[in-house]
């Protein structure tokens, strides 16, 4: 299973990534101080840079997404690496990937040699160690459309999802899935809710969900009500432009955002779980 696993990490790591913006502005410092191209800095900066720089500079980089972290679900399911392991695993996807690709704004690609700091934050963020145990993937299972279920299982390893509050979520979605049809992205808003919560017994979620329904009612309504500035004097600097007009996109997010808070709402009054105390 190790085998496998250190195959998927070293294929997530191989696939192309786009430069986020905030990559592209300081890497554009550092271009400026040392005269060098966009290329020839990266195929060099492990070699040049602090390991702090480089957790800096290319940590959005190395972030994985929900999706990436999705596709090891099925290794999850009956086995959970050790934490010897998990160290074992950053040298040797590194020996396996000597250099991610990255997708430059010039639409041409480059090479960034990978380095160990670039590598163990990507597998610290899957939080593999975090992962459910067999009984609560099956029960997840039970619960989820098959195509949805490894973003469940990702879901439960976030920060925050202790093994009680993974048990309480996954009750919870069989509860919503057993009245109603459920998307990945309520699965989502129901994640986000429940690990901000210190305690998730009936009287304290119900409410707390509550109130973010009516500040999503809020944002929703504002988005409605069009662009709007904050004080005259910049209104007018502007010259009003957008003064009223309403982004249709926003506006729609919005929208079908107070739609899945208002869904959970309704499923946490409904929901009556097993025994639980503050987490």
């Amino acid at each position: 299973m190790y085998e496998q696993l250190t195959s998927r990490v070293a294929s997530l790591l191989a696939r192309p990534r786009a430069l986020k913006p905030q990559t592209e502005r300081q890497l554009a410092h550092q271009l400026s101080e040392r005269g060098a191209s966009m290329a020839a800095f990266l195929l060099c900066a492990a070699d040049i840079l602090e390991d702090h720089e480089l957790d800096i500079l290319f940590g959005p980089l190395f972030t994985p997404t929900l999706d990436e972290r999705a596709e090891l679900a099925d290794l999850l399911f009956h086995w959970r690496p050790t934490d010897e392991q998990l160290r074992q695993l950053v040298s040797d996807v590194c020996a396996r990937v000597p250099h991610a690709v990255v997708h430059l704004p010039d639409e041409t690609e480059a090479k960034l040699t990978l380095h160990e700091v670039m590598a163990e934050r990507f597998v610290r963020l899957l939080r593999l160690d975090n992962a459910p145990d067999a009984a609560t993937c099956a029960a997840l299972r039970e619960a989820l459309r098959a195509e949805l279920w490894p973003i469940g299982v990702a879901l439960l390893c976030e920060r925050g999802m202790n093994p009680q509050r993974q048990h309480w979520f996954v009750a919870f979605v069989n509860h919503m899935s057993a009245r109603h049809p459920v998307t990945r992205e309520l699965l989502e808003t129901a994640t986000d809710f429940m690990v901000s919560q210190q305690n998730l017994t009936p009287s304290a979620v119900v409410p707390a969900a509550e109130a973010l329904l009516r500040a999503t009612q809020g944002t929703a309504a504002y988005a409605a009500g069009g662009h709007a500035y904050w004080s005259p004097d910049v209104a007018q600097h502007h010259h009003y432009r957008g003064e009223g007009k309403v982004d249709q996109e926003r506006l729609e997010q919005r929208q079908a955002e107070v739609g899945r808070v208002a869904a959970l709402v309704d499923d946490l009054r409904t929901f009556q779980p097993a025994d639980v105390d503050d987490t």
